[in-house]
């Protein structure tokens, strides 16, 4: 078969999977049974969760199951009875509120000391990240007040030392009286500002949070299956991938551009604040899933046993597509319309020019997703 009857092929078979929102795509759930690797959680109309499989016991479609009924439709290993419970008692519907759980469940060591090891220290990374979000927040405010406007002196600061410690109450008591309260009040917005944007950091290397680096993760997968592959799946793929660096570049610029201007970030702080966890969000659901693809592709360069068009063909069953309310939202798309070609999805699980399921291919995903559980 040509590789082009092979494309039609994937055309002919599969339907439009496009979904409308986030919500309906759904969060992907870190199991590592292999029959649920990469499924996704969502809500159903009816406010009951429900699971989103695709390619169940070989079949082409998506199934969806009530999420009561996993335990009893798949052996669950005893790291995802842990898991769907826990998901089950803090409701957890969202991608960070997913990641938690994942946590909290990889730290009982059900999973093996490999999760163990992984939750730990993701968490320590994490509130690393925090404290080194409201340092940089600091140093903005130290210049935007006029304290110290050396760049090369503020680079070399330490915010913990004597004078250090001066400048920043200086700082903030200029920004108290600009915005008209106190400095205690002031630094409590830094700091709570710099929990929620924890998750970008800055464009500073060694500063970039975790969905920063996924989006620099993202943009070298992307240039990596342009340079080395060409037919329509891996076209499809890197079209996938441009939309979703496109929209979600656009997102972090938009904070960036916010946080430049910090005084007058906090002082309109009612409003922005709101509007930047309302943004980090998105980021969130945008680029929920991409970690997985990335981890598949970047373990292709390592394991040569797999040829990259066949794990092009996999990373096809699990791309995260852009949802249509995200796709039309003011995103020029390029020419020959990534967000109709990205609707051209293999199921998971499937091989796509025999319709059958993979069972090493399921196997090997649960294994892969066994490490990534965020």
């Amino acid at each position: 078969m040509t590789g082009t009857s092979a494309i039609s092929q994937v055309a002919d078979v599969v339907q439009d999977m496009v979904p409308s929102t986030f919500e309906e795509r759904g969060t992907t759930i870190p199991f590592t049974t292999p029959e649920l690797a990469y499924s996704r959680l969502r809500r159903g109309a009816r406010g009951s969760l429900e699971v989103l499989v695709n390619g169940f016991s070989g079949g082409r479609c998506t199934y969806v199951f009530p999420w009561a009924s996993i335990p009893q439709v798949v052996r669950l290993t005893l790291h995802d009875k842990a898991l769907h419970a826990e998901i089950s008692y803090s409701d957890a519907t969202t991608p960070d509120k997913i990641r938690l759980a994942a946590y909290r469940v990889a730290r009982t060591g059900l999973g093996g000391p490999e999760l163990i090891d992984m939750a730990s220290r993701s968490i320590e990374q994490e509130a690393t990240e925090k404290l080194a979000s409201s340092f940089f927040l600091m140093l903005k405010v130290i210049e935007a007040t006029g304290v110290n406007t050396d760049r090369a002196t503020l680079a070399l600061i330490n915010i913990n030392s004597p004078e250090g410690k001066a400048m920043v109450r200086q700082a903030f008591r200029r920004l108290g009286d600009v915005i008209g309260t106190t400095p205690e009040v002031c630094h409590q917005r830094i700091t709570e500002l710099g929990d929620v944007i924890q998750p970008i950091g800055f464009e500073i290397e060694g500063q970039r949070g975790r969905l920063r680096q996924l989006l620099h993760r993202l943009n070298q997968f992307r240039d990596e299956v342009v340079r080395g592959e060409s037919g329509g799946t891996a076209r499809t793929l890197a079209d996938v991938a441009q939309l979703t660096l496109r929209i979600g570049n656009g997102i972090i610029a938009d904070i960036d551009r916010d946080i430049a201007a910090i005084v007058r970030y906090v002082t309109d702080w009612d409003t922005r604040l709101p509007a930047t966890r309302q943004s980090m969000e998105r980021l969130s659901w945008l680029l929920d899933g991409w970690t997985y693809v990335c981890d598949l592709w970047e373990d292709s360069n390592s394991d040569r046993s797999v040829p990259k068009r066949q794990r092009i063909n996999e990373i096809m069953r699990i791309i995260p597509v852009v949802p249509r309310s995200e796709a039309n939202s003011g995103v020029r798309t390029e020419t020959g319309d990534p967000q109709r070609r990205q609707t051209r999805i293999v199921q998971q699980n499937e091989d796509w020019r025999t319709g059958q399921i993979d069972h090493e291919m399921a196997a090997r995903l649960g294994r892969l997703n066994a490490r990534t559980p965020s």
